[in-house]
């Protein structure tokens, strides 16, 4: 019998001290199996996968304080990226490969997330009735010849407050206010629910063009080789088009953080990378990586070279402009 009960408490012992992740994402969880698996047999640690939306990751962690129950925030854009850097939710991260393997644009000055997937916020239209051929930048919609022909979605969401906060960057404040002033003044219709509705509009005819994700066409055409709508990557010419995307990050306070970061640095690998990009039809972060779905038929752009960080930090600007113009 005390042979037995020794058993036991090693069995338990060995349970409670085995090395467990846990990731906190506002992603499918679902899109990460794949890479748990592979961690347990590489590494024999568990990961532990939970989906949340980020306010509540965020009030979760400030309430934990010192003693995170998370290791790693996953999350799905630069907005989001930046109020978690605000909270000082993010420890630095130190594994050169990691920093190493994404494009400056896409990784914290700070080093406190890098990339893992993006995608271009761009123009879309239908070719059947839009002329590209003089549409160089987001600011050419603002001309009057695009009166009562451009589809947009709501300032709700974070999509188009960081492509503000982009054009704030690059612009100036005011020069951005003009910009999507003019903009927002040729609108066919009231703004929509998501950039899908907006599409659709497009396609059925009531614009011509709008802006758009990238993985939204991807999906639709995905869906339907012969929906009309196409994409136009803007700023070729000047400053690339802006991209945002989804990022990761150690919690300021994890124990495991040299563990957290080889995590990192699997979802950073190209086996990885094609993976969870093909499974949102994003294009993947690793440098010198190519997307593996339709959206590689759309071809190669350049992107613009402003720090996601930097654009972060012009949110504040970008969500005075929407107010003062009353952008729904």
């Amino acid at each position: 019998m005390k042979k037995l009960v020794v058993a036991l408490l090693v069995s338990v012992s060995a349970v409670a001290n085995a090395e467990t992740l846990t990731i906190l994402t506002d992603r499918p969880a679902v899109r990460l199996q794949p890479l748990v698996e592979q961690f347990k047999k590489e590494k024999g640690v568990d990961v532990i996968v939970v989906e949340k939306a980020y306010a509540d990751m965020e009030t979760q962690l400030v309430a934990e304080g010192t003693a995170p129950t998370a290791d790693l925030i996953y999350i799905k854009d630069l907005v989001l990226l930046d109020k978690a850097v605000k909270k000082d939710l993010f420890q630095p991260l130190t594994n050169a490969s990691v920093k190493a393997r994404v494009l400056p644009a896409m990784k914290d000055h700070n080093d406190n997330w890098v990339a893992v997937s993006y995608r271009a916020r761009t123009l879309v239209y239908d070719a059947s009735r839009v002329d590209v051929s003089d549409i160089k930048s987001y600011e050419d919609l603002a001309d009057s010849k695009f009166a009562g022909r451009i589809c947009l979605r709501t300032s709700g969401g974070t999509y188009n407050v960081a492509l503000i906060a982009n054009l704030v960057v690059n612009k100036g404040e005011t020069a951005a206010k003009d910009i999507f002033a003019g903009i927002l003044s040729n609108l066919a219709t009231d703004v929509f629910k998501n950039d899908t509705l907006m599409m659709q509009a497009i396609a059925t005819g009531v614009c011509d063009i709008g802006i758009a994700n990238t993985y939204y066409l991807g999906q639709a055409v995905a869906a339907n080789p012969n929906f009309p709508v196409k994409p136009l990557f803007v700023n070729q010419d000047s400053t690339g088009v802006h991209t945002n995307g989804t990022g990761v990050g150690v919690v300021k306070h994890s124990q495991k953080a040299a563990l957290a970061q080889e995590f990192i640095a699997l979802m950073l690998t190209d086996s990885a990378q094609l993976h969870l990009s093909s499974q949102h039809m994003e294009y993947p972060a690793a440098v010198g990586l190519t997307a593996n779905t339709l959206i590689a038929n759309w071809g190669t752009f350049k992107v613009d070279a402003a720090n996601w960080s930097i654009v972060g930090e012009q949110v504040p600007a970008a969500e005075r402009i929407i107010k003062e113009l009353d952008y729904k």
